[in-house]
């Protein structure tokens, strides 16, 4: 049996990237008095956690430091810190994308610096070094290494996607929001991360696709209909594909205000498309439809 075990847990570290698996992150309601008791310490005696292999980290910030030197070239060559001072920081998307550059900056120095500090405590990975006179910290859970890699992916991905630059900040908002709340010490040269406040309680974790949602005008506003099943934004965090005046666009439910868009907002949600209306092709699967014939058996 612990063979198979330890084969599934190998195969799902290999192919398990496209798994919709639960998340499992840490809450607090409040002031934490003691640990739970995790194992046995005499059955663990003389081993210690282990920090996760580092490669994975390393290549999302090297990517992201790629593809910022591509859109420009002036940051070639720069170091890691004068890099991040001349990133572009006008919408919110740059400076999210600059603040998650800085976090992965002290992981990529500690890593391979000869001083750096790596090491498993109380659940954080906790990395340490001095770098030209000023001590570099980062204590981040595991999972909130995931999250940066996760928000380095969907960044640089969604350059080929259709949802609009709204839609975009709203997603990675959440991610680092949540990457924040992973991270229970940051020390740099400017000493604390940047603060946002965020526009919309966003659902990150799945989303639904709705292609035949049912609108009409009332004054300035675009009100959906939305059944009394699907009130719920956070049990069912609906995005509306819908072509308004022609022209297609793509509404998080989480921007309406009772089933409301004001249509000033609605350029905010245009998709970006080669033309007013046409998806990418790897979109036809996920809005493939059989009809259903009633009485018929589904087996």
């Amino acid at each position: 049996m612990k063979f198979h075990q330890d084969t599934t847990a190998e195969f799902r570290k290999l192919f398990g990237g496209q798994w919709a698996a639960p998340e499992y992150r840490q809450i607090e309601l409040y002031t934490k008095k003691r640990q739970l008791a995790f194992f046995d310490e005499e059955a663990s005696a003389g081993t210690a956690p282990r920090p996760p292999n580092p490669l994975s980290t390393l290549v999302a910030f090297s990517l992201l430091e790629s593809a910022l030197e591509a859109r420009d070239l002036s940051l070639e060559g720069q170091p890691l810190w004068q890099k991040y001072l001349s990133l572009p920081k006008k919408s919110v998307t740059e400076k999210l994308v600059a603040e998650v550059f800085r976090i992965l900056r002290i992981y990529r120095t500690v890593a391979l610096h000869g001083d750096g500090q790596m090491e498993i405590h109380n659940g954080s990975i906790k990395l340490n070094c001095t770098h030209n006179r000023c001590a570099l910290s980062l204590w981040i859970s595991p999972v909130g290494l995931r999250l940066i890699e996760s928000f380095v992916f969907y960044y640089l991905d969604s350059f080929r996607q259709p949802y609009s630059e709204a839609y975009i900040e709203a997603m990675l908002m959440q991610y680092f929001l949540d990457i924040v709340a992973e991270t229970k010490k940051f020390a740099d040269e400017d000493r604390v991360l940047y603060q946002f406040r965020r526009k919309y309680d966003f659902n990150r974790h799945f989303r639904f696709d709705c292609d035949n949602p049912k609108f009409a005008f009332d004054g300035d506003q675009v009100v959906f209909e939305i059944g009394e099943r699907y009130q719920d934004k956070s049990r069912f965090p609906i995005d509306f594909f819908v072509a308004i005046r022609d022209v297609l666009h793509i509404i998080p439910v989480e921007a309406l205000t009772r089933g409301s868009l004001p249509q000033s907002e609605l350029e905010l949600w245009i998709a970006r498309t080669p033309d007013d209306h046409s998806l990418p092709e790897d979109f036809r699967t996920r809005f493939g439809r059989e009809t259903m014939i009633v009485g018929l058996p589904m087996t």
